[in-house]
């Protein structure tokens, strides 16, 4: 307990000089230029991957095999959900990456269902955080901006 209640304070600090240090990071990602709604319905669609994961993360945690399953079964399939629109915009390597994706969420469905261990199912979901990050790190969603009317 005395570890944590320095470390509290510490973690603090480090924050609020991390907040204040001006960093100017290029952003390289590659943007895909979409409509507001399309930018808030795949913002929409990583939050719930981010709580299918943890939902997953919680269920290998209690060696909950079946929870595992039904949790990774309906997250593999995004680009089935996604509008055709949506669809065409989207480049190729974005698309490769979902289907990869998708595939290794089906695969951590059927470990599951087999009654695999917690490790290789663990491996399985780092895999797919591996997909995730992959993404994010290549691609960015941006809204163009309207242009300014003439006077």
């Amino acid at each position: 307990m005395q570890r944590l209640s320095l470390a509290i304070p510490l973690m603090c600090l480090a924050s609020l000089v991390h907040a204040q240090t001006p960093r100017a990071l290029p952003d390289n990602r590659e943007p895909i230029l979409v409509s507001k709604a399309e930018r808030n319905l795949v913002l929409a669609e990583m939050r719930e991957f981010l709580h299918g994961l943890h939902n997953i993360h919680y269920s290998l945690a209690r060696k909950d095999m079946k929870g595992v399953s039904i949790m990774a079964k309906p997250m593999g399939p995004l680009l089935e959900r996604l509008p055709g629109s949506l669809k065409e915009k989207l480049p190729e390597g974005f698309t490769e990456l979902a289907i990869a994706q998708n595939e290794a969420f089906q695969s951590l469905a059927r470990l599951a269902e087999n009654g695999s261990d917690v490790a290789p199912a663990l491996e399985q979901t780092a895999e797919i955080l591996t997909y995730c990050s992959g993404c994010h790190d290549t691609y960015r969603f941006d809204v163009p901006l309207a242009p300014k009317p003439r006077r």
